[in-house]
């Protein structure tokens, strides 16, 4: 299952707060497509986070929701050019973000996606290549390693 794309990825974004940050990659889903309402998906987003933070340490968050506006599944990268306060479990700020946008019918590929991206950042060594990654394509590669 192909999961990332890189028209997607972002590099090298400035986010100046995590509402705005997370706003800005609902408006991206929904400028490529992915979401049929940004409203809509950023409430869901933001409902999730109200339960528990999407911010998993290590300088990574991934904010997800499954909606009935959501065509397939497809996952935003940003590789942010600043640390990003998001009340992350370990306390340090974000500098990836992943979003993952998922319909609602598709419970089990959604948690083999979550479970599949959060082992692979567990390594050091993959952080560290995703932190260092100067191109979209460099990231993709990355990405293409994790196993869902």
């Amino acid at each position: 299952m192909r999961i990332f794309s890189r028209d997607l990825i972002v590099l090298n974004y400035y986010a100046l707060d995590k509402k705005s940050c997370l706003e800005d990659m609902v408006e991206f889903l929904y400028k490529n497509d992915v979401i049929v309402s940004a409203d809509n998906f950023f409430k869901a987003i933001m409902e999730r986070e109200k339960l528990m933070t999407t911010g998993i340490g290590r300088k990574v968050a991934i904010p997800h929701a499954r909606s009935p506006i959501v065509k397939e599944i497809h996952i935003a990268v940003y590789v942010l050019d600043n640390e990003l306060e998001f009340n992350s479990v370990d306390g340090e700020d974000v500098k990836v973000i992943f979003m993952i946008a998922v319909p609602k019918a598709k419970k089990d590929e959604y948690m083999k996606i979550l479970s599949g991206i959060s082992n692979f950042l567990r390594v050091d060594g993959n952080r560290e290549k995703l932190f260092n990654a100067k191109t979209k394509d460099e990231i993709f590669e990355i990405l293409e390693g994790i196993e869902v």
